[in-house]
């Protein structure tokens, strides 16, 4: 049985998720955040379509069928879900069960100087730099999209929560970008789930085109 499951592809549907926290997962973003609203307890949402009922995500569900890993880097991602995969094999489970979805904090802009500029004016806020919790990205929507392409692609995990390092300014750049590029290549389906996220800094849902 472990054999069999140690041959299958171990690629599977990619899905993004995200992880919505207060003025954002910096912990100089809500001071800075001035009047932008926030939200109120985290929450964590899938914001991709799955193929079918039962590749849809649920953190609560036993036995575990996603798990979120952390890492500080794509090969370190890459070990930790071969890791996970082999232990459900050890457990005689099959591991294309198991969703593995790497964190990835995220600060997006127009372009990646402005990015890179309000990560500085961030970490100004505090006595040091914001030491990333796992992988991290700093620049554009599209980049960000070419990113998440390429992790899933490279088999380095299934997926990515998304961190968004400050709100809703990040959210409404991948809603209104990353999701569209990534929708346009037919690697993912974005979900209606991305208006509740929207809904919950008092954005009005967005009419979404896909991109070239």
């Amino acid at each position: 049985m472990s054999t069999a499951f140690a041959t299958r592809t171990p690629i599977r549907q990619l899905h993004v998720a995200v992880e919505l926290a207060g003025s954002g997962h910096h912990p100089a973003a809500a001071t800075l955040a001035g009047t932008r609203p926030v939200i109120g307890p985290d929450y964590w949402i899938d914001q991709t379509v799955p193929v079918d009922a039962g590749e849809r995500l649920d953190l609560s569900a036993y036995p575990r069928h996603v798990v979120r890993i952390q890492a500080a880097d794509l090969r370190d991602a890459q070990r930790e879900r071969d890791r996970v995969r082999a232990e459900l094999i050890a457990q005689e489970r099959d591991p294309d069960e198991v969703t593995v979805l790497v964190d990835l904090e995220v600060l997006v802009a127009a372009d990646a100087r402005t990015a890179r500029h309000e990560l500085a004016r961030l970490d100004s806020a505090l006595d040091a730099p914001k030491t990333p919790s796992s992988l991290r990205y700093v620049g554009t929507p599209l980049g960000l999209a070419g990113l998440i392409a390429d992790i899933t692609a490279a088999g380095v995990a299934d997926g990515v929560t998304l961190l968004p390092l400050t709100q809703p300014g990040v959210l409404e750049q991948v809603i209104d970008t990353t999701l569209p590029w990534l929708e346009g290549r037919g690697v993912t389906t974005t979900s209606n789930a991305v208006d509740q996220a929207l809904r919950s800094f008092g954005l009005a849902p967005r009419v979404r085109t896909l991109a070239s």
